[in-house]
């Protein structure tokens, strides 16, 4: 599913709409993309003039759940990639597969088992989960050379977990044809290979 996306309107629907929350909400973006939605609304809320460090809390907590549940009836009712799954099915019958994601742990779940993909994966790891220790723990799991491990992603964050950990990386950019997936795979081993 496109989430990224989801997840950026997600942050506009939880402040009034005039024009200095807007701009104070895409600066921030801007700013800590792949951050943890917790340390996003902080910064947003210090940067609209709520300092009180007793209050901010109890309000980004509020905020969060909130968010949360918007980003979460939105992942349930968006459609998926086109093809997503059925690279899923395959990928599955090959590869021992995680998730790694910034996404909170409980709504991850949530997501992929409402989406019925939860047999698709060995374990899922949302946040509090930091996606490098993640990616090393899952090597040390499955008893594999870091080099036999490829990350599958759309952000930078993804990147650089398989960089510290000398993995593979695949970027999944909002041209990428999930349709071809094995091919993508085919060619990673072929380079790898030579």
């Amino acid at each position: 599913i496109n989430s990224n996306q989801l997840k950026y309107d997600a942050y506009f629907k939880l402040f009034d709409d005039s024009e200095r929350y807007i701009r104070t909400i895409r600066s921030v973006l801007a700013e800590m993309n792949e951050e943890s939605r917790f340390a996003t609304l902080e910064e947003i809320l210090k940067r609209l003039g709520h300092v009180n460090s007793s209050e901010l809390k109890r309000k980004v907590d509020g905020l969060a759940d909130k968010y949360n549940d918007i980003v979460l009836a939105g992942a349930k009712s968006c459609a998926e990639l086109p093809g997503a799954e059925t690279a899923l099915k395959w990928l599955a019958k090959h590869y021992k597969l995680y998730v790694s994601s910034t996404t909170p742990d409980v709504s991850l779940k949530k997501i992929v088992n409402f989406r019925g993909w939860g047999r698709f994966f060995v374990d899922v790891f949302g946040y509090p989960h930091e996606k490098s220790t993640t990616l090393q723990q899952i090597i040390e799991r499955e008893k594999v050379n870091p080099s036999q491990v490829l990350v599958v992603g759309d952000g930078e964050s993804d990147r650089s977990s398989a960089k510290q950990n000398s993995c593979l990386f695949l970027h999944v950019g909002k041209t990428f044809n999930f349709n071809r997936f094995h091919n993508y795979i085919e060619d990673i081993q072929q380079n790898h290979i030579s």
